[in-house]
């Protein structure tokens, strides 16, 4: 049994379906480790460092997760289900398995909902997107996805201990997805905090038609 302190664990998002919520319904997880899936918020830099400028006064990251760990936020224990791929969820799950797919369409407003535990002083959110011919039977790595962010939604207020209660995690934001995507392809999304070297990590496979 986990000890009642492990549930007090940061946040996650409850919908749309990511990665930790199936591995969740798979009865592979508790909602307290997909809340704190939580690395170093630098990605798609590989070394932790200050955070990039205009938000330099932020508390610099730790080292970002590694390739292969990326979708866990570097989490190598239970939490390394969500990186595997439809081939290694196979083999655990001893059948067939696919990740599901979320239906959406190129350009479309993207909502999520999160719930949080243990809400952080936020610097924002960072969304990233598979490239074009991305292999699927391959775990997401940095030359899996899109070299920079798609989106970033991050709050303006600096230094971030002058404007703490500004800012607040967002329960419920929105992003404008690719136009020019097709087909199946995996969104990481990161909540940053501004007052720790982490963020935490989200993953959704997503179904352009």
């Amino acid at each position: 049994m986990n000890k009642p302190q492990t549930q007090l664990k940061h946040g996650r998002v409850v919908s749309p379906s990511s990665r930790g919520s199936v591995a969740v319904d798979l009865g592979l997880l508790g909602t307290w480790q997909v809340n704190e899936m939580e690395g170093g918020k630098n990605l798609p830099a590989l070394g932790a460092g200050p955070f990039p400028a205009p938000y330099g006064s932020d508390e610099p990251s730790v080292a970002p997760p590694a390739d292969g760990h990326i979708l866990s936020g570097g989490k190598t224990d239970a939490r390394d289900c969500v990186n595997f791929t439809d081939e290694e969820m196979s083999k655990k799950l001893n059948r067939p398995f696919s990740w599901p797919l979320v239906n959406v369409e190129p350009g479309q407003v993207f909502r999520v909902q999160w719930v949080y535990s243990a809400p952080h002083v936020t610097r924002g959110y960072s969304w990233f997107i598979t490239k074009d011919g991305w292999d699927p039977k391959q775990r997401i790595s940095r030359a899996q996805l899109e070299p920079k962010a798609f989106y970033q939604d991050f709050y303006t207020q600096v230094p971030y201990h002058a404007h703490g209660p500004e800012l607040k995690a967002k329960t419920e934001h929105e992003v404008v997805l690719p136009k020019n995507k097709k087909g199946h392809h995996v969104v990481v999304l990161a909540w940053i905090v501004a007052n720790t070297g982490n963020a935490f990590y989200q993953a959704f496979d997503l179904d352009f038609k």
